[in-house]
């Protein structure tokens, strides 16, 4: 049994649903199982959390502040409406392009809208697509008007039952028992910014009208607001897959006993990448095959390219002392053996690049920071833990290898690549040239178009 199956009995019992907000009777379990169960993941596993805290200078904020009323939507009916994070935003010329959301778009341009919230508090403009607009200002007016309130006594007293009740019942004991204030903090302050938070919600989906909304993180718990907000005006609501999903994601697997209340806070659909995907999660809604738009139209307009004799070592934040260390380990390595390498950070670890990985750096290796896909097809080799950009790999004929350990082993089918135990077995593996290319035909479905058309004129009528 894995270490979610084993944490995932907690939702098997019928008391944890019983304990809600003040505001609507809301579940307050939503709001936070996905920092719990991630949590005792990465606690179990060792594992540093990229997120660190952002640090900006009081000019920043107060733009920052500035351009979130500036940008958000005015008075603007659309049908179709995609929340999401810019993180996504990659350049393309002089502009920026959300390769998760604007081909979806696109399809049906005039009658959508994308509605982004700002990375570390920075917006990317100009945009792409004529319709962009700004969600950070929801979050900031609701604190804004919460900033002189306390947390109700009820709710106070059903925060301190919960959090006592999930540690006697969750089926993990903390080595950093600091997480329980941080449940705990987390509540209090959704406590007090709910009704806020889904009075402006409410507001902002009256004006836009739109007959279907579709969220890029629904099943994390942070868009419990929308989508009570949502519910409440009958609007139905989907998720697009925006990266990795896996049995072991606890995003994206829930106890088969999961009560009906939590359901409500649960899109009505997911459309994922393809069938593997849809296989390797147990979410308790819809699932449908859709394909990934930006990594198929790269390939249809994917000119060849020639591969470099590159490895291309691929971060996944989960242990970036770990990542100096081999980084610097196959540059001496491969020096001799006519492959170059190359790293590339996730991109939650902006704040590691000047910090953990200023080695790397010091040590003359390139850090890639053009688009993934155009890295890809010129790269012959990739070292990676589990993330999509092994199996996007795949599409560009890389010779994908990935570590052989028990994290990457719940996470992916590693017998899809090249599994290796060690940066020596690596290099032999390159050298000798023992390695075998990825089969992808289960990974992206075909027709993203057709596809996506199909399920918005199941809702919306077009004629």
């Amino acid at each position: 049994m894995s270490i979610l199956d084993n944490l995932l009995k907690i939702e098997d019992d019928a008391s944890l649903y019983d304990f809600t907000f003040s505001y609507k009777n809301t579940l307050m379990y939503p709001v936070i199982r996905f920092l719990l169960l991630q949590s005792a993941i990465e606690d179990q596993n060792r594992i540093s959390s990229p997120y660190g805290l952002l640090h900006v200078g009081i000019k920043q904020k107060i733009e920052y502040i500035l351009k979130s009323f500036h940008y958000r939507p005015k008075h603007i009916q659309s049908d179709i409406v995609f929340f999401g994070s810019d993180v996504s935003n990659i350049r393309q010329g002089n502009a920026y392009f959300n390769r998760l959301t604007e081909l979806f778009a696109n399809e049906y341009a005039p009658k959508t809208i994308l509605i982004e919230s700002a990375d570390k508090m920075n917006y990317k403009r100009p945009r792409t697509y004529h319709k962009v607009f700004a969600e950070n200002f929801v979050a900031i007016s609701a604190r804004i008007k919460s900033f002189l309130i306390s947390a109700k006594i009820d709710d106070e007293k059903q925060i301190n039952a919960f959090v006592q009740y999930l540690k006697q019942h969750f089926n993990y004991k903390f080595i950093n028992m600091k997480v329980w204030d941080t449940v705990k903090h987390v509540l209090l302050r959704f406590s007090v910014r709910i009704s806020f938070l889904c009075k402006e919600y409410t507001e902002l989906l009256k004006w836009l009208s739109p007959k279907i909304v579709l969220l890029e993180d629904a099943c994390y718990g942070g868009s419990v607001p929308i989508i009570i907000a949502a519910r409440g005006l009958g609007i139905p609501i989907g998720e697009y897959q925006h990266g990795l999903i896996s049995l072991s994601h606890p995003a994206y697997n829930y106890s088969a006993q999961l009560s009906e209340k939590y359901k409500y806070y649960i899109p009505d659909f997911y459309m994922s990448y393809g069938r593997y995907w849809m296989e390797n999660s147990r979410i308790p809604t819809k699932v449908l095959e859709i394909g990934n738009p930006y990594l198929s139209e790269t390939i249809v307009h994917c000119e060849y390219s020639e591969k470099k004799e590159v490895l291309l070592y691929i971060s996944a934040a989960i242990d970036p002392d770990c990542y100096v260390q081999e980084v610097l380990l196959l540059k001496e390595m491969l020096a001799n053996k006519g492959c170059e390498i190359m790293f590339r950070i996730h991109p939650s670890e902006v704040l590691r690049l000047q910090m953990v990985y200023k080695p790397i750096i010091d040590a003359g290796i390139p850090i890639d920071t053009q688009p993934l896909y155009e890295t890809l097809r010129h790269t012959k080799y990739l070292l990676g833990d589990f993330s999509t950009v092994l199996f996007e790999a795949s599409m560009f004929d890389c010779i994908i290898f990935v570590r052989d350990t028990p994290h990457n082993r719940s996470n992916v089918d590693i017998t899809r690549f090249n599994a290796i135990q060690s940066m020596d077995e690596l290099v032999k593996k390159i050298c000798s040239q023992e390695y075998q290319k990825t089969a992808y035909r289960d990974f992206w479905a075909d027709n993203w178009q057709s596809r996506y058309k199909e399920i918005i004129e199941s809702y919306i009528s077009y004629e």
